[in-house]
């Protein structure tokens, strides 16, 4: 079982035992609410183009990294059959696509790797009578097992082979025949022999670390709150909701801390572990600590490359709610770099995104030497916020949902839009969205509650309003293809020559510039000309952004502008923000009334 050269055998075997577990799991159905959070409500989340796009492209960059810190840490590039390599990749995702199982990281025959749960963690499977679970089992075939798994199997079986035909070589010290032997044992479910076996472990870690699907110390952190949260729950299944993807983001981030650095001591920390144990010369452990620090060395190195083609102002970092204005005005993401007109998330960095962010941190916030590789370490583990669950509390923590002096009808109106919201995403395809998006030229206005299905149904989102900047522009949405494929993760650069003024000064200074938000302001006298004008105030918004956006460009061009420094010219640019308003009050007739 496992063998190349029995492909039909194989192919036999597993399809029989696919009807088997079918029938058994039949037997004992999950409940359809699982069915329904667990399985649709996930899948209607990931049934798209950008998530099989995205998950291919990192899976590209990690696959390169990986195949080249093995031939590194072997000291060679010398495999023992390639044609055996290739057969055998060949027939694992033969055997995928007729079963749905994933034979190229399987320990044992138990360990069935089911279509998609490498990429998601634990599923619940929708075998069973009713139309939720049949819904359920279409799902599982398109989303988990064609979009999302298809695409990791193939890398999976082709890391499996190129390990094991890397490591049989040198096991065998040279003698090819042995070798070819041995790669033979080992792509066996149970190989027959100790070496066999050592070559499968490795190789099945090998495809594990090169498809994100390993279990990091971070995919554990997420997992386990995951968990938790479904035991409380039950049934209705909290964990899937609220974290519905949480293991590969969490390996992706585990593997960026190595790249970063991370393992630099985690190889320190293996070898006096092993000279404790006496392992030193143990060839396993030897190339444990070898890839661990070759990951580093490629990480930085590969860091140090791209961010020497970037500059300070091509990288934006985590949210900052000091410059969220500037940024939306440029049209950036947070975690994103610049690189032709485009915002492109780090996300498409793959293993080298966090070294980079590191190293932008760095040079963007240290000025000394000290300083700087006190923001790198703060860029590398600042990533730890990142990991699923622990985000999501971290995020919690620092939202409206823990204001104080909130009252219980504001706190149940922000539950309930929130629960809300998340229904319409698990229940409507994320493809529809992105087809929304793709055939309206403007960027709609996010609406609260139930209503926020709009935004999610072709040409029914042109019926809400468009989303203004706070120059009371329209803002434009992306190209159809853009949506399609890579959704918000790249975004078109809007930097004009005034954006990018204020940006610089917000830089040099080190000083947020924000202007007036009409929508959150907790200004008394815009509270007072809203309670008064009413249904004008979205206009008199309006003419306040274009009076503040025509009074900036007129007076940088100016000579006393230019002569001003950094501070004063910051200091009146923010004066500029009264002017605009008391223009739209005059414009109103509006005197604001002070209470006795």
């Amino acid at each position: 079982i496992g063998s190349p050269s029995k492909v039909k055998e194989n192919l036999d075997f597993w399809s029989a035992k696919k009807e088997m577990d079918d029938y058994l799991q039949a037997q004992v159905p999950s409940s359809r609410l699982k069915v329904l959070t667990g399985t649709i409500g996930r899948g209607m989340m990931l049934f798209s183009a950008k998530s099989p796009v995205l998950n291919i492209g990192s899976n590209v960059e990690i696959g390169l990294a990986e195949a080249l810190s093995r031939r590194i840490a072997n000291f060679g590039i010398r495999g023992t059959d390639s044609k055996l390599a290739q057969d055998y990749v060949k027939m694992v995702n033969k055997v995928y696509q007729k079963t749905g199982y994933d034979i190229s990281r399987m320990t044992t025959l138990r360990d069935t790797g089911a279509a998609g749960e490498r990429v998601l963690g634990q599923i619940v499977h929708s075998q069973g009578k009713g139309a939720i679970r049949k819904t359920g089992r279409a799902i599982e075939d398109v989303v988990f097992k064609q979009l999302m798994g298809a695409p990791d199997v193939a890398f999976s079986s082709a890391h499996f082979a190129d390990s094991v035909n890397l490591n049989a070589m040198k096991l065998a010290k040279g003698d090819k025949i042995l070798a070819r032997k041995m790669m033979e044992d080992s792509m066996r479910i149970v190989p027959n022999t100790p070496r066999g076996q050592i070559l499968r472990d490795q190789g099945v870690m090998d495809a594990m670390k090169a498809t994100w699907t390993d279990t990091s110390w971070a995919s554990k952190i997420s997992e386990g709150i995951r968990k938790i949260l479904n035991e409380v729950s039950g049934d209705v299944r909290a964990g899937d909701y609220l974290l519905p993807f949480i293991k590969t983001p969490a390996n992706v981030i585990a593997t960026g801390m190595d790249y970063a650095g991370i393992g630099i001591p985690k190889a320190f920390f293996k070898m006096y572990k092993s000279i404790k144990l006496g392992e030193l010369g143990n060839k396993q452990v030897m190339q444990s600590i070898s890839r661990d620090l070759v990951r580093s060395g490629l990480g930085i190195t590969g860091g140090v490359l791209i961010a020497s083609q970037l500059k300070d102002d091509d990288f934006v970092g985590a949210y900052n709610p000091q410059r969220a204005q500037i940024e939306q005005l440029r049209n950036s993401n947070t975690n994103s770099i610049r690189v032709k007109g485009k915002w492109i998330s780090t996300d498409w960095l793959g293993p080298l995104a966090v070294p980079v962010t590191a190293i932008m941190y760095a040079r963007k916030y240290g000025k000394t030497g000290g300083e700087r590789t006190f923001q790198y370490g703060k860029g590398v583990l600042a990533s730890a916020l990142q990991i699923p669950g622990v985000s999501d509390i971290y995020d919690a923590v620092k939202s409206n949902a823990f204001k104080q002096n909130q009252s219980l009808e504001e706190m149940t109106g922000e539950a309930a839009n929130y629960v809300s919201s998340q229904i319409y995403s698990r229940l409507i395809p994320s493809f529809l969205s992105d087809i929304s998006k793709a055939v309206d030229p403007k960027v709609r206005q996010s609406v609260k509650g139930i209503e926020g299905i709009k935004t999610k149904i072709p040409f029914l989102s042109k019926t809400l309003p468009a989303k203004k900047d706070i120059f009371g522009e329209e803002i434009e949405g992306e190209s159809a293809i853009s949506d399609i494929l890579f959704g918000s993760r790249v975004k078109t650069d809007k930097e004009t020559p005034l954006i990018k003024e204020i940006n610089k000064l917000s830089q040099d200074t080190g000083k947020g510039v924000s202007f007036t938000d009409w929508n959150k302001s907790s200004s008394k006298k815009l509270a007072q000309f809203k309670e008064q004008k009413g249904e004008a105030y979205d206009k008199a918004k309006e003419m306040y952004g274009r009076k503040l956006k025509s009074l900036l460009e007129n007076e940088m061009k100016k000579s006393n502008y230019k002569k001003m420094s950094d501070d004063e010219k910051l200091e009146f640019i923010r004066n500029q923000d009264t002017i605009a308003i008391d223009y739209v009050f005059k414009q109103y007739h509006f005197n604001y009334k002070t209470k006795e």
